[in-house]
Parts: structure tokens; sequence; C-alpha cells
């Protein structure tokens, strides 16, 4: 096989995978906004299907794999993956709620809204340092349980601080908890994805876990939004605030 086919096979699962993913995200994200029996979403995940199988075709018989699907029994890696996506899917929509409420509740600048970001981001990388340590002293598993917990419960704090009235001291605690937690998981995620996987094969391993943190991303913003929009349709003004 030439080097000019191979690029061509190369590109092709490229481009099978990126269509592929790209259509199931669109239709686990605009299912409920559409309907799940619409035309739209039905010929999205038909599509999505046919082109990930294909691309799981293509890799199943290709000598040289662009994602070896063997690295799937590697349980370590699974589960990497699978917290990437539950990161994203859950403290990654953080950001995003807390932007609407200092900017569009408590009337924040955009310029005061970074200076608030300055806490949870100082405690993000103080818990990157502490998840390191956590990861040497005891197990992957054992780490990225305990942080999720920690994020967790900094999380709920900082919602029972979260009103309208309030002013941003309230959600501080909270938010160097929780940012504690997602450092210390960030880093061991990453640590559990790359364990039990050759050194040639690190980079794919990243870049299924980072596949799946951006899918969780997408996936989590979708369904946490349609939930927090549930009950303030129709309403405006402060009543809209304190919704």
């Amino acid at each position: 096989i030439t080097a000019k086919v191979v690029r061509k096979i190369t590109a092709s699962k490229a481009l099978a995978v990126t269509t592929g993913a790209t259509l199931l995200v669109f239709t686990l994200v605009q299912g409920p906004e559409y309907g799940w029996w619409s035309t739209a979403i039905i010929a999205s995940a038909l599509l999505a299907v046919i082109f990930l199988t294909t691309f799981a075709v293509i890799e199943a018989r290709s000598a040289d794999p662009l994602m070896p699907l063997r690295l799937f029994h590697n349980r370590s890696l699974v589960a990497g993956m699978t917290i990437t996506f539950l990161y994203m899917g859950t403290f990654g929509a953080l950001p995003y709620f807390l932007t609407v409420l200092l900017q569009n509740v408590h009337g924040f600048t955009a310029l005061q809204t970074g200076l608030a970001f300055l806490v949870p981001s100082i405690a993000i990388a103080a818990g990157t340092q502490v998840g390191e340590r956590l990861a040497t002293r005891f197990s992957t598993r054992t780490t990225l349980v305990g942080g999720m917990i920690i994020g967790a419960i900094g999380t709920a704090l900082m919602v029972s601080g979260a009103y309208a009235d309030s002013s941003y001291l309230p959600l501080v605690p909270g938010l160097i908890i929780s940012g504690v937690g997602q450092g210390i998981v960030w880093t061991a995620m990453w640590i559990a994805a790359a364990s039990g996987v050759s050194h040639d094969e690190q980079g794919v391993a990243s870049g299924m876990a980072s596949t799946m943190l951006n899918v969780g991303n997408a996936i989590g913003m979708a369904v946490l939004i349609a939930i927090a929009n549930r009950h303030v349709g129709g309403l405006t003004g402060g009543a809209l605030k304190i919704a």
C-alpha cells in the first residue's frame, strides 16, 4: 500500500468518526427541542449510526487503526473516558451558570465576572497539585471518587448561596471547595486514561478521553440548560431573576 493510499484511508476514517460523532451529539442535544420522532432527529440518528459503523468496520480491517478497538478492553482507559464525560457533563457546566448568575442576576460587568472567576481558578489549580499527590499515595480510583465527592459538596454549598438578593461572598466557600474537587478529578482522570496503555499509544488514549470530554460538555450543557429553563418560561424582570 502506497503512502498516498494510506493517507486516503486515514482521511476517510477521520471523516467518518468526526461526522458520526457530530451527528450523534446533534441528535442527543437537539432531540428534546425538535422531538425525538421528528424527521431531522431520526435522520441524524440513522446517519450517525451509519458513519460510526463505517468507521468501526474500517478500523477493524485496518493494519494501522486510527483508534485501536482493543484499547476499549483497557478498563482503566474506559473508566477515564467515562469520568471525563461525567466531569464535563456536570462540573463543566458550572462556568456557564456562574456567569449567568453573576452578570444577569447580580449585574456584574465582564471584568468583574472575570475577576470573580479567579477564586475557582486558583482553587482548581491547587486541586490539581493535591490530586497528583493523592494519586501517588492512594489509588487513582480512590482519588477520583474523593475528588468527585469534594466537588459535589462544594457545588451544593455554592448553590445554597446562589440567591438573587445575595452577594458574591456566600458563593466563595462553595467555589473554593468545588474547585479543589474539580482539580483533583482533573489530574486523576488523565492518569486513569493513560494507565496500562503502551507508550506509542498514549496519544491515541488521550485523544479518546478528550473526545469524551467534548461530548460530555455538549450533552451535559444541553441537559442542564433544558432543566434550568423548565420553570422560567414566560417569566421576565424580577421574577426571572428570582427563578
